[in-house]
């Protein structure tokens, strides 16, 4: 057996440990407001959260027609209800009897699951990434102990199964133009997950446009033909759900006038919530701040170095570079522009999650171009700094949602 294949059992056993270990059994305001509607549609078959038991654990509401709902889009929610329909009938564990080990059921399906898959497919790719065994190990010991993904994998959140399904559409479509790939399968589940991406987390829809460009740009049919249509479902499922929960099309967090009722956290909210930036300030935390994307994870450093080399070099790796370097501006922008939230007290850029692995491969693709003993220390040094500051994440009691150890000790706060 290959040294990575080794490296790679052992780090999916030890995470595979460390998540049941670590899966909570509680909920805090966000993951609440999901298992408020996985709990209503499962116990009183409705969208409307009013009599769930996590009703008051959570801000993340609107009022609509004088009921409460959650303002989290629905599909996560309706896909992890059926699990737990069915799981509570074969056990008898429900939110009504056994609440902490009916959320802990919920945590490992929404967290743990997604998470081992990504693994397993971020392995998966890296042996068409790299030829170099060692890469390989370098590459799965860096997204083991560098993605703060693993934390919030320890409970429900819609970062990671969206992450999940972005990066496996992206390493089927990566085998399709690179490796030739041409089987209907590959470019139907290449368009259905990266839509299903973009039902989890809005801005993955930048990189579900790349993804078809990079794709379409190869003069292939299969774009057009089966790409496109296969990722009409889980577009429809999303608005067909959101219009059967809220009436509206709109999503419910486009829609503020819905935060205004009496009593409403988002009327006065508090802390972190309720900074307001100048957007220059704002975009500093969100790049290399108390949340940056570079600065909680260094090693991205080396990751957007190549992407940004291989653009201008008009390396091999061209194509792929620009199918994750320009959604991945484009979400920041969008971010920058539209709001001056950092996503509440939570450890790092938690909206970035989804295209994390992607700069993964890229770090890995940085190796390979700097081949000498001085790059292999720094691409050390910079892992170790991430480990510093990712190895907090999961372990305060609600998982990652407090601020992180960069965040405390560096920024004060």
């Amino acid at each position: 057996m290959l040294r990575s294949s080794r490296v790679f059992l052992f780090l999916f056993c030890l995470s595979a440990v460390f998540l049941i270990f670590m899966a909570q059994r509680s909920a805090g305001c966000n993951p609440a407001s999901r298992l408020a509607t996985i709990e209503s549609l499962a116990h009183r078959g409705t969208f409307c959260i009013d009599g769930s038991p996590f009703l008051e654990l959570t801000s993340d509401k609107v009022m609509l027609n004088g009921s409460f709902y959650s303002s989290k889009p629905p599909v996560l929610p309706v896909l992890a209800a059926g699990p737990y329909i069915i799981f509570s009938k074969l056990t008898g564990i429900s939110f009504a009897t056994h609440i902490e080990w009916a959320v802990f059921f919920v945590s490992l399906l929404t967290g743990a699951v997604p998470y081992l898959l990504l693994f397993w497919v971020f392995y998966l790719f890296l042996k068409r990434w790299t030829d170099s065994d060692w890469k390989i190990s370098a590459g799965l010991l860096v997204f083991t102990l560098n993605f703060i993904g693993l934390g919030y994998s320890t409970g429900i959140n819609n970062h990671v199964p969206a992450a999940a399904a972005l990066f496996s559409s992206f390493y089927l479509a990566f085998r399709i133009r690179v490796e030739g790939e041409d089987g209907w399968a590959f470019w139907a589940a290449s368009g259905f997950l990266a839509a299903l991406a973009a039902t989890l987390e809005l801005w993955a829809a930048f990189f579900c446009l790349a993804i078809f460009v990079y794709l379409a740009s190869t003069g292939r049919r299969g774009a057009w033909r089966i790409f496109l249509p296969a990722a009409v479902p889980p577009i429809a499922l999303h608005f067909f759900l959101t219009w059967l929960s809220s009436g509206s099309l709109l999503p419910v967090y486009l829609r503020p006038e819905l935060y205004q009722y009496s009593g409403s956290y988002w009327r006065e909210p508090v802390g972190m919530d309720a900074l307001y930036q100048p957007k220059h300030i704002y975009f500093f935390h969100l790049i290399l701040g108390h949340h940056g994307l570079l600065s909680m994870t260094p090693v991205f450093l080396l990751g957007g170095w190549s992407m940004i080399s291989a653009v201008f070099r008009k390396s091999r790796r061209r194509p792929e570079a620009l199918t994750v370097l320009l959604p991945l501006l484009a979400s920041l922008i969008f971010l920058g522009i539209r709001t001056r939230n950092y996503g509440g007290v939570c450890a790092g850029l938690r909206w970035m999650i989804v295209a994390m692995p992607m700069l993964f491969l890229f770090s890995v693709n940085w190796l390979e171009e700097h081949t000498s003993k001085r790059a292999r220390i720094l691409f050390i040094l910079l892992l170790l700094v991430g480990l510093a500051v990712a190895a907090d994440v999961p372990w305060a009691g609600a998982g990652p949602w407090h601020h992180s150890a960069w965040h405390k000790y560096i920024f004060g706060l």
